[in-house]
């Protein structure tokens, strides 16, 4: 009995750090998803003509 104790204790200790290392991993997730949407868009940009391009900047303003 002492040692579920000791194991529970550990286990309440180990919460907001374990808590602290997911979302950490969750904000570097979500940040990696991001700079790959603006890569691909900038490449996607990169690959229509120059006439093109200006269109679609005046059509994502709007």
């Amino acid at each position: 009995m002492e040692i579920f104790g000791v194991v529970a204790v550990l286990v309440l200790l180990l919460v907001p750090s374990l808590q602290k290392l997911l979302n950490s991993v969750a904000y570097r997730n979500r940040a990696r998803g991001r700079a790959e949407i603006i890569r691909a868009r900038h490449s996607a940009q990169l690959q229509t003509p120059p006439d093109e391009r200006k269109k679609g900047k005046a059509k994502s303003r709007v």
